[in-house]
């Protein structure tokens, strides 16, 4: 898989709230970027090969040292849950799209048909896609970087083939053999295929050992034939037959679903709403992106306002307001996608602070998909986003209704934790590397969180429930 952006600059008509609160039919301009994938050759024939006689192998070695490991067999296949999570304290909404499915046309060239006979699947001119892509998306590779996509057992199994160590930022869907993952036999004979970790971060338990649903296996990487972080997950029957675990009017493989609970075809959410200070967009691959994040805006900047989405599909409403700090409304309009579907897309929309902004905390609100979405911004405070790992500072539970712990790995030599409204409620100086916050006394809502350490500030949304 790779990916590649495409540029659109639109016109959307919005109804727009003015400044003397009368409404107005205006346009607000939303410059559109889809992210599709290229359609390449991940896993070769010659490779699934050896990788299936490396099992056969590391089975003979199982058995000469533990005879019994394959005793306590079943017949029912097992029932899946996702086979990855989110790392502890990730506080955002969303952090991956599902890109691509097992194509059930086994004619090549551009014949795809998924298991609920559309097209979300690739294929090449001898092959077809197998598995179920899990792309880590948004900043692909900085969520990488600060391990945000967890991989785990979708059921107990035991280890078969285990390979780590493999450069795991590659950028080319070029048949590389060097990956890392996990291949788990399950008790009824079937297997799951876990590929592409990232180096290092892999589950200290060795081929033949057991492994619990649920259990951590590694990290998401791009490591082998691969051009973005992702969890690419495969599943063979006992008999070596691929499976879909995805039921469906097309899925020809199997009859019934693999998973405890399956997902919908569609997901459609916001992953993320952030405020930023340029234009700029990284996408080199391999290198951890600037996201170029701003929460404090100065009169005369322009904010640039961005809604990532997953399974963003045409027609579909995003109805947006952004409140003053006193809470009268500043924009109210609903924004009807005129894209085509697409996995993964961004929306950018630009205003420019004039005079007449008040200053002060301003709450961003957007509705898609049946659910509510919040961030907020400021003009003239005290907010402000530097580039600081997400990974060095960790925030749970979260959300919470009484007590919050904060973990960085340097001192955190100050917390200030602001409401909407921009007012300070909690301001304190632990100096020590984790420390424990009451926010029992607040009222239920968002708040902000403005960590301090060795100069640098990290922001982290909180939500007191």
């Amino acid at each position: 898989m790779k990916t590649s952006l495409f540029y659109l600059l639109l016109g959307v008509s919005a109804l727009v709230t003015s400044q003397n609160n009368n409404l107005q039919l205006s346009s607000v301009p939303v410059s559109f970027h889809p992210i599709t994938m290229d359609v390449t050759e991940c896993i070769p024939k010659e490779q699934r090969q050896e990788v299936l006689q490396d099992i056969e192998a590391n089975r003979k070695l199982i058995l000469k040292n533990n005879p019994k490991a394959f005793q306590h067999r079943t017949k029912a296949h097992p029932l899946f849950i996702l086979p990855f999570r989110p790392k502890a304290g990730y506080d955002d909404y969303g952090y991956y799209s599902l890109f691509n499915q097992v194509d059930h046309n086994l004619v090549g060239n551009n014949n795809l048909l998924d298991y609920n006979c559309g097209e979300r699947t690739y294929d090449w001119a001898s092959g077809n896609h197998g598995g179920t892509d899990y792309v880590v998306w948004p900043y692909p590779w900085k969520k990488m970087e600060e391990d945000v996509m967890e991989v785990v057992a979708a059921a107990p199994g035991i280890i078969m083939d285990k390979r780590d160590g493999n450069f795991d930022k590659n950028c080319l869907n070029n048949g590389n053999p060097l990956w890392n993952g996990i291949v788990l036999e399950h008790a009824d004979g079937s297997r799951a295929w876990y590929w592409h970790f990232k180096s290092g971060t892999l589950t200290s338990k060795n081929i033949g050992d057991t492994v619990a649903e649920g259990e951590y296996l590694g990290n998401a990487g791009s490591s082998g034939s691969s051009t973005i972080p992702h969890l690419h997950f495969e599943v063979f029957d006992s008999g070596g037959n691929r499976v879909d675990p995805y039921k469906g009017p097309c899925n020809n493989m199997n009859s019934d679903t693999w998973w405890a609970e399956q997902p919908d075809y569609f997901v459609p959410e916001i992953l993320t709403l952030s405020t930023h200070n340029s234009d700029n967009f990284d996408d080199e691959c391999g290198i951890a992106e600037n996201t170029y994040q701003e929460l404090n805006f100065l009169p005369g900047e322009t904010i640039r306002f961005r809604i990532f989405y997953r399974d963003l599909q045409m027609g579909a409403r995003t109805h947006i307001t952004i409140k003053r700090p006193n809470g009268g409304i500043l924009y109210d309009w609903d924004f009807d996608s005129t894209w085509p579907d697409y996995s993964a897309a961004w929306g950018q929309w630009d205003f420019v602070v004039d005079s007449s902004w008040m200053d002060g905390v301003y709450n961003i609100t957007a509705q898609f998909g049946g659910n509510t979405y919040e961030t907020i911004f400021g003009v003239n405070t005290d907010l402000g986003v530097e580039n600081f790992l997400q990974s060095e500072i960790i925030l749970y539970p979260n959300p919470s209704s009484s007590n919050i712990f904060i973990e960085a790995k340097l001192q955190i030599e100050k917390i200030q934790i602001f409401d909407i409204m921009g007012r300070k409620v909690l301001d304190v100086s632990p100096l020590s590397e984790k420390t424990e916050l009451n926010l029992s006394h607040l009222t239920t809502g968002i708040y902000m969180a403005v960590v301090s350490c060795e100069g640098k500030e990290l922001v982290k949304k909180i939500v007191k429930e």
